[in-house]
């Protein structure tokens, strides 16, 4: 009994507290890497990292710029952060995207285009074992959006609530009758949804 309540007030404590932590698609110790930062109004500024704090309606990024400033601003205020490194995996986008009507989570731009695609990476926060050991996971889903829309759709990942991806897939591209046809006949399935959104941007209206 003393175990369970001892789990129980480890995962309270876990889920009520604060997340803060570096973020981007992969972390580097690499002094030449530098992330820009550019807000909705056109500022811009440069830093070394960034750390993501989201703790009940509290969602912000906290830096110090490469001039030595501290900043704090609010998620919804940022167009996009732009990382720039030696290696091509410390090279990425990120953009703060809608994806319900009360919903929005900083994710890592794939492709842009006349649809782009972009991947949320969540931390799962596992529940102690009986030894009261915790551990943490890593999902990623797939959103994509339309230019002119305000809200990204959901493609793919482990989230069976938002449907199966062929279903999702049909109906986000039923203005391509050529790529449908793909996706129904089993051409193009879910490992390649990359190439589904370049020949939608190549191809389709």
């Amino acid at each position: 009994m003393k175990n369970l309540l001892f789990a129980l007030f480890i995962l309270i404590s876990i889920q009520s507290n604060a997340q803060f932590g570096i973020a981007g698609v992969e972390l580097s110790n690499n002094k030449s890497q530098v992330y820009t930062i550019t807000t909705k109004n056109g500022k811009t500024y440069k830093t070394k990292k960034y750390g993501i704090k989201t703790a009940l309606k509290i969602k912000e990024i906290k830096f110090e710029t490469i001039e030595g400033d501290k900043k704090t601003l609010a998620l919804s205020q940022l167009d996009k952060i732009v990382s720039k490194g030696k290696k091509d995996r410390h090279n990425f986008t990120e953009k703060y995207i809608k994806y319900s009507k009360s919903k929005s989570d900083l994710m890592t731009e794939v492709i842009s285009g006349k649809v782009s695609l972009y991947q949320r990476s969540q931390t799962n926060f596992n529940a102690p074992t009986g030894m009261g050991m915790s551990s943490n996971s890593t999902s990623l889903s797939y959103y994509v959006i339309k230019e002119g829309q305000n809200i990204a759709k959901y493609l793919k990942g482990n989230n069976i609530d938002y449907g199966r991806f062929k279903t999702n897939a049909i109906k986000f591209f039923s203005d391509c009758e050529s790529l449908v046809k793909k996706i129904k006949n089993k051409k193009y399935k879910r490992k390649h949804l990359e190439d589904i959104v370049n020949y939608y941007n190549e191809n389709c209206n």
